[in-house]
């Protein structure tokens, strides 16, 4: 009960009115609560001389005998006026309702609990045995939703346990080396540090307001990249839904126990987790490190390539970015599935001649085509009209390939539409070049000159024809092992095309080079950090020789990594082919 907010008085008529409540002879303990709750009285308000109560009708908490207080409350007990008789059948008043007692107080007669119709039968239904059932049934299923909630606590209080166990919050020295590793997972490091909404933990990288990476499908990679790379580590505070867990969930650890509650598995993490989900810290210095690591003129000649090619890859993603951006300001659908791959594809060459400024105007040129389409023929399919804009974008990117003279307007940075925080970085505090007015080719040609290449810690390099022998596939990797004429990225772009038309296309196996060419890929992401670029793209290539599922060629039979050998040698080297023809 609450403290009485008007102190009680007895004096005068009001507290001669006062009901005694008396408990009805074998009520329910529970009844007799609710009812004394019910008629607990603190006074008459000083002014307008109405009742006030301890508690509020809607605070009493009836315990499942029913929605209606002032019956349930008369199933317990018995609001007695001493001296006030009952109009109809003239015994001692017992009020029915707080209402009926303001009622009387305002010099109404009133009936008894006895002789309300209404009120009698709202009590049988509060007594009566279904109604019982009901209210044990359902305490019961409280009584076990409490046990399974209990249980499910003190399975989520294990899960932040042995998350806080396997990552714990271990800062090493800011004077330790820099973690070896390539130029994309530096370049994400360090724009991870610098746009890091709060310094002691880095959480949520997946909302926030300036993307880590242009491409959201790419920010998990590139998180992922950067914690197998050292440069970061998971905070012991990353929630246990961003985890991966044996059981898998509280429920399935429930089905797998057969439903015993005191016998669950206990939750194990499988090291895996959702890194846009998880928390991290980095080391005290590190921001140091990178910038230093970064610097271009201390890079080798692998590192600036890579430099390239990772402006290269920001660049379209940045183009494909704003295409989407543009497609949904004009209310238009995103451009279909099949036909992703052309979009990159005519981005990627958009990139690759022409600064982010002026693919901006040409994206923006294609879209308000294909809004101005819309609204002179509202009665086509808004899809076709999305693939409207991608065929006007190429064919801009068409003619600003052919015309290099072609001025284009760039645009400048886009209102409430921000670059990518690694673009701004590897622009504006790696390169120190304008993002927007910056095209590739002058990013290569304004690096300076790379000091001499060193190979990685415990990489030697073989004797130049060493085990080659016969395999002409052993033969092209010693060519391109001493040559510098052919770009990593060119492999890995080729690679990328493969998974992109293979799995969209009508060829059968088509889905099987498509698989093999990510595995692939997933293979030089591992491997670049830790030898170089070029040299992961040397394994990648001989890799393909153990990639032996069978595949249709027309007529001819032939091993899966054969086919994609053969399509990269004529990427690498299309004066020769160590493959015969498929």
């Amino acid at each position: 009960m609450t403290d009485a907010p008007y102190p009680r008085s007895a004096d005068g008529a009001r507290g001669a009115l006062v009901p005694v409540v008396v408990p009805v002879a074998g009520a329910d303990a529970e009844l007799v609560a609710v009812g004394e709750r019910y008629w607990a009285l603190a006074g008459f308000h000083p002014e307008l001389g109405t009742a006030v109560w301890c508690e509020k009708t809607a605070q009493i908490d009836t315990c499942g005998w029913g929605r209606q207080v002032h019956a349930v409350a008369a199933a317990g007990v018995r609001a007695l006026v001493e001296g006030v008789a009952c109009a109809t059948c003239g015994e001692p008043l017992s009020l029915t309702s707080r209402s009926a007692f303001q009622q009387l107080l305002d010099g109404q007669e009133q009936a008894c609990v006895e002789c309300s119709e209404f009120l009698q039968a709202a009590v049988k239904l509060v007594l009566s045995p279904a109604r019982r059932e009901k209210r044990e049934r359902q305490r019961a299923a409280e009584s076990a939703q409490r046990v399974v909630s209990e249980a499910r606590s003190r399975w989520y209080q294990q899960q932040s346990e042995a998350v806080a166990a396997a990552y714990p919050a271990e800062l090493p020295s800011g004077e330790r080396e820099l973690p070896v590793c390539g130029i994309r997972e530096m370049l994400g490091a360090l724009a991870l540090l610098r746009y890091a909404p709060a310094s002691d933990r880095i959480r949520s990288v997946g909302s926030w307001p300036v993307p880590l990476h242009p491409d959201p499908d790419d920010i998990a990679d590139v998180l992922a990249a950067l914690v197998r790379a050292s440069l970061i580590a998971v905070h012991p505070s990353t929630p246990a839904h961003a985890m991966v867990w044996a059981p898998a969930s509280f429920e399935v650890a429930v089905h797998e126990a057969g439903g015993d509650l005191d016998d669950l598995p206990p939750p194990r993490l499988t090291h895996g987790f959702c890194p846009t989900l998880a928390h991290y810290f980095a080391p005290v210095g590190l921001d140091g490190h990178l910038a230093t690591a970064l610097t271009p003129a201390d890079m080798t000649a692998d590192g600036q390539s890579e430099v390239v090619a990772v402006a290269h890859e920001l660049l379209t993603a940045e183009g494909l970015r704003y295409f989407a951006h543009r497609l949904e300001q004009v209310r238009l659908p995103p451009v279909p599935d099949h036909h992703v791959a052309r979009l990159r594809a005519a981005m990627g060459k958009a990139a690759e001649y022409r600064p982010l400024g002026e693919i901006y105007n040409l994206v923006w040129r294609a879209t308000r085509a294909a809004a101005e389409a819309a609204q002179k023929n509202p009665q086509a399919t808004r899809v076709n009209l999305s693939t409207h804009a991608l065929n006007q974008f190429e064919g801009h990117v068409q003619r600003a390939l052919d015309e290099p003279d072609w001025e284009i307007r760039p645009f400048q940075e886009v209102l409430g539409f921000g670059l990518a925080a690694m673009t701004r970085t590897l622009f504006s505090d790696v390169l120190d070049m304008p993002p927007l007015e910056t095209g590739l080719a002058e990013v290569a040609e304004r690096l300076p000159g790379a000091r001499r290449r060193t190979p990685a810690q415990g990489v030697h390099p073989a004797p130049a024809q060493a085990g080659a022998g016969e395999d002409p596939l052993a033969q092209l990797l010693v060519r391109l092992s001493t040559t510098g004429s052919w770009h990593p990225e060119e492999v890995l772009d080729a690679l990328e095309r493969i998974k992109q038309a293979q799995s969209d296309g009508d060829w059968f196996d088509g889905r099987i080079v498509a698989r093999e060419a990510g595995r692939l890929l997933a293979l030089h992401r591992r491997l670049a950090p830790a030898v170089g670029s070029r040299n992961a793209v040397l394994a990648v290539l001989g890799a393909t020789d153990m990639l032996l599922h069978p595949i249709s060629v027309g007529a001819e039979q032939t091993a899966s990594g054969r086919w994609i050998a053969a399509e990269l040698c004529a990427v690498l080297v299309p004066d020769i082919s160590p493959f015969e023809p498929l």
